[in-house]
């Protein structure tokens, strides 16, 4: 009773701490109205780049993924698609997780994702010229009333796009009044409070508003808010020149931050993305810093050619945000195959010496899309196949790589003259049960990605029919494995064969299921179909001929006999099991191309 006493006292005692706490903010802000139109700018902004986020998300509905797919086969256009979706959408973080949710579903390659990336850091600079312009140049919040009356209107009008569509022309018009407020609330107060007598000079000056740049980033999870925030100090004489260059530099090294988080979940390929992004920020930054006079020089000298006053330190600062980016993109693209041997010996991954199989694919953000987790699937699905083929492999007494050997089946089989002791328990647990899990669950929470309705609802339904239909096979053999182990290397002739020729077909049908998942046209498929169907058929042949002859012969007794038919079904099964998985990938991934 105490206890519970005790309880509720401290929750009541919290709950007044907090309101406590929210009247003094409120006292504080009412006093202080330029600090809380600040603040109120800042929030605006920011829930405006989160519904601008959401907007794209619904409007895409697979378009989007699927217009990255095609872009993204040069590195060129993957560095146009990167620079020209992040500066429309003034987000790179949504741009930033497309990329990775491509590469991770190995979609993309490495060298595309970084060209990505390499873009999306460039379109960074378009921020202080957006801002300087619109929101300072001109009275923006009369761009954002056409926008958020838009906006409105068509989110309450009824079909998901359009409502995407007012979301996205809602959050342009939050975004415009967001500047629009920070700089007004720097206006009121710019009288009251002088930024300039906290100002330090030199070097030590730059370090500590990049500090400032990169903290303020942290906390408004917003490199886009901060640089704004300080572009419209700026503009009202609130802070100097070079105190909004430092916390520009800060708030784009800032930016990482929320990269290297969003990567811890992600799988090998999206740590390489946070670690190239990070590099560069952290060089464009190091460069900036250490050779700022040069810098401010080469600023001044191009200002007269873009017509930009001297004084105007605004648009200067748009300048020397373009040339930080700029020099980076200059410097790294050229090197971009380099770079990427560079990740691939540097980021490894941390499971490479378990020996619990893990998932190569998988990975939420891939979750966003239904093509993205489709993709994802149908790969992941491959890696399942390919170990379900290894366990079959083993329980008919062949080591997995002597099966994908260029060595006859027949040939191999008769080299084979012992069992190899086998843990079918310690194998599957380690090559199928978790990641078999894992892509079910998975296909479950790929249900609600956008876009995952009609023909890609059909495709995620087999794909995971076909997860299913390899744990049936994979039962199999773990049947037939315990005669195989008996009776496959006896002193008994008849006997030997009869499970040599189960072996051999055992082979042959791996060898075929591989093909048919790597055959490159329609052509080629149909071709290893056929194929299948003769050897099934000569199996069948082979196997009912010898058994009536071994069994005239009294070579073998009925309950052998019965065995070696019980097994042969099952070897069957096997095929067809797997021969179905095959046609399901096949299929699916026709409907891909």
């Amino acid at each position: 009773m105490t206890l519970e006493f005790a309880s509720r006292w401290r929750s009541v005692g919290k709950t007044v701490l907090i309101v406590a706490l929210a009247g003094y903010v409120m006292n504080f802000l009412m006093q202080h109205v330029g600090v809380m139109t600040v603040c109120s700018g800042v929030c605006l902004f920011l829930f405006a780049m989160l519904l601008l986020e959401q907007s794209f998300k619904a409007l895409s509905s697979g378009i989007l993924d699927t217009f990255l797919g095609k872009v993204a086969d040069k590195n060129w256009k993957s560095f146009v698609f990167g620079f020209t979706l992040s500066t429309l959408v003034q987000s790179s973080g949504l741009v930033t997780v497309i990329a990775v949710s491509f590469l991770s579903a190995g979609l993309i390659t490495l060298a595309s994702g970084v060209a990505m990336v390499y873009g999306v850091n460039l379109s960074a600079a378009c921020t202080t010229w957006i801002v300087g312009y619109l929101g300072l140049k001109a009275k923006i919040s009369l761009y954002a009333m056409p926008f958020i009356i838009i906006g409105v209107s068509m989110c309450l009008g009824k079909g998901r796009r359009v409502r995407g569509g007012g979301y996205f022309f809602l959050s342009l018009g939050l975004l415009f009044l967001g500047i629009s407020w920070m700089k007004e609330g720097f206006d009121s107060f710019k009288d009251s409070i002088d930024f300039a007598k906290y100002a330090m000079p030199g070097m030590k000056g730059l370090l500590m508003c990049t500090l400032i740049g990169l903290g303020v980033t942290a906390i408004t999870q917003s490199s886009h808010a901060t640089i704004t925030l300080a572009i419209t100090a700026l503009s009202v004489g609130q802070i100097d020149y070079m105190t909004a260059v430092g916390i520009s530099i800060g708030a784009a090294v800032g930016s990482t931050i929320f990269t290297v988080i969003g990567s811890l979940n992600a799988n090998i390929e999206g740590k390489k993305i946070a670690v190239i992004h990070v590099f560069f920020k952290l060089l464009c930054a190091f460069v900036s810093i250490v050779f700022i006079d040069a810098y401010l020089y080469a600023t001044d000298c191009l200002a007269p050619y873009l017509n930009i006053a001297s004084d105007d330190y605004v648009y200067k600062l748009a300048i020397i945000m373009s040339l930080y980016n700029v020099f980076g993109v200059i410097v790294l693209t050229p090197f971009i195959a380099p770079t990427c041997r560079v990740l691939n010996k540097v980021v490894r991954s941390s499971d490479t010496e378990s020996v619990v199989d893990k998932p190569k694919y998988l990975n939420k953000d891939a979750l966003h899309y239904a093509n993205t987790a489709l993709q994802t699937m149908e790969k992941e699905s491959l890696h399942l196949l390919g170990n379900t083929l290894d366990i079959v492999a083993r329980m008919v007494c062949i080591r997995p790589e002597d099966v994908r050997s260029s060595v006859h089946a027949h040939d191999l089989v008769a080299n084979s003259t012992s069992a190899d002791e086998v843990d079918f328990d310690e194998i599957y647990k380690n090559k199928f049960k978790g990641l078999y899990s894992d892509i079910i669950d998975y296909a479950v929470r790929a249900t609600s990605s956008e876009g995952m309705d009609g023909e890609k609802a059909i495709e995620l339904s087999e794909l995971r029919r076909g997860c299913i239909i390899m744990a049936a096979a994979v039962k199999k053999a773990q049947q037939l494995n315990t005669n195989v182990v008996r009776y496959g290397f006896s002193n008994n002739k008849g006997l030997h064969e009869q499970y040599a020729h189960i072996r051999r077909n055992m082979v042959r049908m791996i060898r075929l299921v591989e093909a048919m998942t790597q055959a490159k046209s329609r052509e080629e498929i149909d071709e290893v179909k056929r194929r299948l169907v003769y050897h099934k058929s000569k199996f069948d042949a082979i196997s009912s001929t010898s058994l009536d002859q071994l069994i005239r012969n009294k070579e073998i007794s009925y309950e052998v006999a019965t065995s070696i038919m019980n097994d042969n079904a099952l070897s069957r099964g096997i095929t067809k099991n797997l021969r179905h998985v095959a046609e399901i990938l096949c299929k699916v991934h026709k409907h891909k191309a």
